[in-house]
């Protein structure tokens, strides 16, 4: 099963012209067919459950605490300006799948994740769920691309947000800084 247009669409939409930092997180989320707030990292206005987007703005820019209801376009446009870019290891959401099923899931989307990380050629790549680190961590080196850390970060949910956050922290301070900037 290929991606949700809506989704794609979105993404492309803040896109950055170079990717320099990639963040891989495991899915985009089930929203629960609730079409009029849509869950996903690049969906606004942000809800209560849109943990992703607050850790890593939290991660990269420090200090502002996202809360429900916010606007997310000055940080989606901050992200594309830094050229930092999230793609999601399973095209289809798993968090509303049984382990077994998403696991599966997971495992399908690997090929092509892995394709879909090496085309915009980024300095490296963060990968924000422990168990897809699992999964795509050696494929990712055989394919040459730079992680940047070598323990897995776990999602940035409930209590491991901090540590998340922390990580991911750790993990951009060893990008070299940005050419002309």
């Amino acid at each position: 099963m290929g991606e949700i247009f809506w989704y794609s669409d979105l993404r492309e939409m803040w896109r950055p012209a170079t990717v320099r930092l990639l963040l891989i997180a495991e899915s985009p989320p089930d929203d629960g067919g609730d079409s009029e707030r849509p869950r996903f990292f690049y969906a606004e206005p942000l809800s209560q459950a849109d943990n992703p987007i607050r850790s890593v703005v939290k991660a990269l820019y420090g200090g502002q605490n996202l809360t429900k209801g916010d606007r997310e376009a000055p940080w989606l446009q901050r992200l594309r300006d830094g050229d930092v870019f999230l793609i999601d290891l399973a095209a289809r959401p798993v968090n509303a799948l049984s382990s077994g099923a998403g696991r599966q899931a997971r495992r399908d989307g690997v090929e092509s994740c892995i394709t879909r990380a090496t085309e915009p050629n980024p300095e490296g790549i963060i990968i924000c769920h422990s168990p897809s680190y699992d999964m795509l961590s050696a494929p990712h080196r055989t394919a040459g691309l730079t992680l940047l850390h070598d323990a897995p970060i776990p999602s940035p949910l409930g209590d491991t947000r901090a540590q998340f956050i922390e990580r991911v922290r750790d993990a951009v301070a060893t990008l070299p800084p940005p050419e002309g900037r």
